[in-house]
This record gives C-alpha cells, sequence and structure tokens, in this order.
C-alpha cells in the first residue's frame, strides 16, 4: 500500500476552473488494483479467462468489492481519496502530469482486451500508484443519485486519455457487474 499523507488538495476539473480545497486525513491506497486472482482466492466463484490471472478483477459488483476490502482489513476508498491518490499535490490533469501519452495504454478496440496491472510504466500517480488513468474504472465508497461514484475510466471509452483524468466521475449502480470496472482497496 502507498501512504498518502494528510493535507489538502485541489479537486475537481481544472481544465475548466471548477476547482475546490479538499481536507483528508493520511490514509494508505493499495498501489495496484485487485487482479484476478487475488479476488478469485476470496470469491471462489469470480471466473475469469485462463491467463487472465494478473488482469484486473472486473464483473464484480460493488458489494462484493467492498466486502473484499473489509475482509483484507481494507475499505473501498472514497472518491476524494481516490482523486488525491491519482493527481497528487501539484494537481495534475493525469496521474504522470498534464500532457496526454502519445502511445495508447492497449492497442486493441475497446472492449476486448486488458492488460496485466502495472504493465503501462508510465501511469504512476505523484504519490507511485498505478494505473489509475490506463486500466479499468474503479468503484469508490462514494454514493451519488443512489449511485456510487466510479474513477479511472479509461478502458472502456475508446482507448484514449481524455476520459482518464484525474477529476473523471462517472457514476454505476452498485448491484451491476461490468467487464470495465474494477476496485483497489484502502486504509
Amino acid at each position: 500500500m502507498i501512504e498518502i499523507p494528510s493535507g489538502s488538495f485541489q479537486a475537481g476539473d481544472s481544465e475548466n476552473g471548477a476547482l475546490k480545497t479538499i481536507e483528508l486525513e493520511q490514509f494508505f491506497i493499495d498501489r495496484f488494483e485487485i487482479t484476478n486472482q487475488e479476488f478469485s482466492s476470496w470469491a471462489e466463484n469470480h471466473t475469469f479467462y485462463p491467463g487472465a490471472e494478473a488482469h484486473p478483477a472486473t464483473q464484480v459488483t460493488w458489494q462484493e468489492a467492498n466486502d473484499y476490502c473489509i475482509a483484507q482489513n481494507k475499505r473501498l476508498p472514497s472518491s476524494n481519496e481516490w482523486e488525491k491518490a491519482a493527481r497528487g499535490l501539484d494537481g495534475r490533469v493525469y496521474p504522470w502530469g498534464n500532457k496526454k501519452l502519445k502511445k495508447k495504454a492497449h492497442p486493441f478496440h475497446s472492449g476486448i482486451v486488458k492488460r496485466k496491472v502495472g504493465l503501462n510504466k508510465r501511469d504512476i500517480s505523484y504519490f507511485g500508484v498505478r494505473d489509475m488513468a490506463s486500466s479499468v474504472w474503479e468503484w469508490t465508497a462514494t454514493t451519488r443519485e443512489n449511485q456510487k461514484i466510479i474513477r479511472g475510466g479509461l478502458w472502456n471509452l475508446h482507448l484514449d486519455y481524455e476520459y482518464g483524468k484525474t477529476f473523471d466521475v462517472a457514476l454505476a449502480s452498485p448491484e451491476r457487474r461490468f467487464i470495465f470496472l474494477g476496485f483497489r482497496c484502502a486504509r
């Protein structure tokens, strides 16, 4: 796990000037998303394609992700914690900085292939957290409009970093399972 220090950070859409200062206590967050191998060792009914043991665990409901984290003496990160871990203290647009990477994270069309966690060596946040913009969306503990806020999100949106900004949010029904939605834990 990576330690994220207590203190404030600038949250929100920095490109449109919609920033707000958020104060958070110290927390820890997993360096990588939970893999199929990790999740299936806890959830025996979790299935995935052979050879995808090191890919992010997807097709997991919010409750299953939450229960997994609790079983590990952890929890899901809040949306604000996720954003601070991704954007750092210098307000990055992407975890690695303010410019899109030239090389796409995935070589195929959306929905066809995922990659092993940690494979994109450039997708490293200010704090050293990996895959926050070049992998699947991730569940958070935060609820908005009876849905859960999800973060990250490059993988299913045409593989374009334009959709993996540190301040991007989407909503998902907590009981749904998606091939493009995984998670990581915090403490």
